[in-house]
């Protein structure tokens, strides 16, 4: 039996409870879809920087590693200004209140913590049944075993922070 759509269908029901019986209930709906939009356009953006850049590097032989940290770096930023300049256009015909550019914000930091907890995962793959053993002899000062235990739980105390000031209409 299969777990995955069982947790899935249980996050539905208590998120879509959430949602729907809250005062404001939909700046976490309109955070996501705005955050995936933005997302979507930023990975766009990306695309043609690194074309055109790759035009360039290819005719450049001598790049050094530094280069291309720099060159990410100045991508980077250049894609936030056009991102910018979208939003303002967009905040005109549609006001974007600061709640759900907060939790947009919220959305990206967690999202990063937990690619950074999936990447410890699989770089760690091999060694799942090291892991395992650890939690059984409780040996948790091993860095590994503290990135998987320790940052979701950051995730959920977050989460579960965002929600009471958002019950308290603090957000």
């Amino acid at each position: 039996m299969q777990v995955l759509p069982i947790f899935l269908i249980i996050l539905a029901v208590v998120i879509a409870g959430y949602i729907f019986t809250s005062k404001n209930r939909f700046y976490f709906l309109k955070a996501i879809i705005l955050f995936l939009a933005l997302l979507i356009f930023s990975t766009i953006n990306f695309l043609i920087f690194f074309g055109v850049a790759a035009l360039f590097i290819n005719r450049i032989h001598d790049m050094k590693l530094g280069n291309l940290f720099l060159l990410l770096g100045a991508l980077v930023i250049l894609s936030g200004l056009f991102l910018y300049e979208g939003l303002k256009k967009f905040n005109k015909f549609h006001q974007i209140s600061e709640i759900t550019l907060t939790l947009i914000e919220y959305c990206i930091q967690w999202s990063l913590i937990y690619v950074t907890v999936y990447q410890s995962i699989f770089n760690n793959i091999a060694k799942i049944h090291t892991i395992t053993k650890m939690i059984k002899t409780v040996r948790i000062l091993n860095p590994d075993l503290l990135v998987v235990i320790v940052l979701p739980s950051f995730i959920s105390i977050w989460i579960a922070v965002v929600l009471l000031k958002k019950y308290q209409h603090d957000l």
